[in-house]
């Protein structure tokens, strides 16, 4: 994959989407499920929760292992897996917030162009919604009375 690659996505969030299964680390092999589920969460927080207003994420690694349900040991390995693949960069600075100095706070900025797609746009379908049919012939067999 190129650097302005265009990864596409239906859902993200803590689920990895169907279609990054085909995604590769820099050694050829598949990423990580782990892996998947934090580039995932990066990209949601990153594109949907911010809304693209912010180029990157700055968040600590206990909010990775909370979310992740893994130990901060893993949050770093994953880290530095979706970095060599060319996925992500990261930087740790030390930030003050709220008046307080935190250190070795991890902000990650996205180097490939990830982007959501819908069904309508894949498939070239109409989308028909469900509320238009009407069954009114059908009720008035059920109910005895005659069609005219």
């Amino acid at each position: 994959m190129q650097r302005n690659d265009t990864i596409f996505y239906r859902f993200i969030g803590n689920f990895v989407p169907a279609e990054w299964k085909d995604l590769i680390g820099d050694n050829g092999k598949a990423l990580s499920k782990t892996s998947k589920q934090l580039l995932s969460w990066i990209v949601y927080k990153l594109q949907i929760y911010y809304n693209n207003d912010i180029e990157e994420l700055q968040d600590s690694y206990y909010s990775f292992e909370k979310e992740l349900q893994v130990c901060q040991r893993r949050v770093r390995q994953c880290l530095v897996e979706l970095q060599k693949a060319g996925f992500i960069e990261v930087e740790n600075r030390t930030i003050i917030k709220n008046n307080f100095k935190l250190r070795n706070v991890p902000c990650i900025k996205l180097l490939k162009n990830f982007q959501r797609f819908t069904e309508k746009e894949t498939k070239g379908e109409k989308i028909i919604d469900l509320t238009q049919k009407i069954f009114r012939s059908n009720l008035k067999e059920i109910s005895g009375i005659a069609r005219t």
